[in-house]
Parts: C-alpha cells; structure tokens; sequence
C-alpha cells in the first residue's frame, strides 16, 4: 500500500479535492484526485508540503512551482492563484504545516538567533526552496508519524521542529526572521494583515492600517506591497471575495447575505467584483462545487 492510499484510509481522503486536520495540532493534509484549473485560494503563514504531485501559484507576474522537490515557504498570509495537476491514478498529496509569529519568535530564541535584522527590509512573503536531504528525511518520518495517532503523539512535535529548523536554515530564513522580529516592515505588514483578516467587514482605510503600523501611508503602501504582491485594498478586496465565496458554498447562504456579511453594500457591485476574481458568478460558482478557501 503506498502511502496516499494509506493515509487515505487512515485519515478518510474522498475522491475530488479537500483538507484534513491531523492529529498535531497547526498540521493538516491537503489532496486533490484531479486537476484543479487555476483559481484563487488564500494560504495561511506556514510551510507547504507536497509529497507527490504537483502544484503551481501565480502571484501577480511571479510563477512558484511546488513539488516533491520544493517546499513553499509563506511568512505571512497571502491570496494568489493556484492550480493542481493530479489524477485519480497519480494523486497530489501535500502538508501544511502552521507557522504561528509566537511560536517562531520561541523556537529563533532557542537557535539563539533571535539578533536584530534590517528594520526596513522587505522580501515578497512566498518563495519556493529546495527541499534538501536532511529536511527531505525529516518530512517523511513526519509522513510516517502521522499514520498513528500514538507516532504522532510520541514523535511529531520534535520532528515539526526539526523541519522549521531547517526552513530557518534555509534560503528564506530571513523573512521568518523578520516577521519574528517586533520593529521591523515585515513584522508590522504582519500584524496589519491580522487586521485585515479579523476586521476585513468593517470599513477599513489605509490611512487607518499606515497609521496604526507606526508608518507612512507611501512607505506602508510600498512596503505591503512588496512583502504580499499587493496593495493593501487589493487584499482587503480579495479577503472579502473569499471569505464570500466560503459563505456560499460552504454554508449555503445567498450572494446577497454573504455580499453583506463580508462588507458590501451593493449586492450588484459585489456580484460584478466576485466574477472579476474567480471568473464566474455567484450563481455559477455555487454549481461548480465547494473548492478549500482557506489551506
């Protein structure tokens, strides 16, 4: 049995798309028995995974290709477009694991690199890197672990530790370093973005974000930008689409309730908006299925 179908059984896998927490907590798995075409999602700040499979993100004119071969690295939370190439006979299997700015500031202590980094430096807040012999080992034995609840228990949180410790290591350690840091860019776009994400009904202003960030609405903007690929309303735009298109198919409510739950007053202004950003209306997205808003 290989490991998909073991996993499958164990963790309930169906066949189409979807995600499952594990048994650590900040961990789930991630699959697709079929290509997904091109579509916005919204990725949590973490590391993603792919065991088999392949997986594309598109974020403004950047291409990441993520793959058995490369991990994708996330300091922050951001909205781009992603596709999936899979099959029923060669299905994507992937991991996300959790990377909480608390725990991370712990864990840079620990490794004693918790020393100053550049206040003012931004780096785009994805990036693909090489998975490596020594973090290529750890991400199987977590594979493994997670086939028990008793492995996982016993075993995972050292080897979570061991894979963050080498994403650290690695080529984009310094953006996790930055965000880990309390007085810096990233940090402070960080802690807007959890803004954004908790308050993202309300009528959030610029001037409001720069202002609370300790900034200048210039130097906020140009530094949201390049830490996210965005401009702060483009992602307030994007938060609200996405957390409307959960509305509708997750739960069942109509456009109009979920234009209004997630800050639009104008239900056609909503309606024109949401098919700008997925490709299809309210209504047709409804009958194409309930696609993860969220990884």
């Amino acid at each position: 049995m290989d490991l998909f179908e073991e996993l499958k059984e164990r963790h309930g896998f169906e066949a189409g798309a979807g995600f499952v927490k594990t048994a650590l907590s900040g961990v789930r798995f991630f699959w697709s028995t079929e290509t997904v075409a091109r579509a916005p999602l919204i990725y949590n700040a973490g590391l993603v995974l792919i065991l088999q499979g392949n997986k594309i993100g598109y974020l403004g004119d950047r291409v990441f290709h993520y793959n058995p071969d490369h991990y994708l690295v996330l300091s922050v939370p951001l909205p781009f477009d992603c596709e999936t190439h899979a099959t029923p006979d060669d299905p994507m299997l992937g991991l996300f694991v959790d990377i909480e700015r608390a725990d991370l500031i712990a864990f840079l202590k620990l490794m004693e690199l918790d020393g100053p980094v550049s206040r003012t430096a931004t780096s785009l807040g994805v990036a693909p890197a090489e998975l490596h012999g020594d973090m290529r080992d750890a991400v199987h034995r977590l594979m493994r672990a997670l086939c028990s609840d008793a492995a996982s228990q016993a075993l995972g949180a050292g080897i979570l530790r061991e894979i963050l410790f080498h994403a650290i290591e690695g080529p984009h350690g310094p953006s996790l370093r930055a965000l880990a840091q309390g007085d810096t860019h990233h940090s402070r776009v960080s802690q807007s973005i959890i803004t954004i994400r908790e308050n993202y009904a309300d009528p959030l202003k610029v001037e409001v974000l720069a202002r609370d960030a300790g900034m200048s609405v210039p130097v906020f903007h140009r530094a949201f930008k390049a830490i996210t690929g965005t401009s702060p309303l483009q992602y307030l735009k994007a938060t609200r689409l996405g957390r409307a298109k959960g509305l509708i198919l997750a739960e069942g409510l109509p456009a109009n309730e979920a234009a209004r739950r997630v800050g639009y007053d104008n239900p056609s202004h909503f309606s024109r908006e949401f098919k700008k950003h997925f490709g299809v209306s309210p209504r047709d997205a409804r009958s194409a299925g309930y696609m993860p808003i969220d990884i």
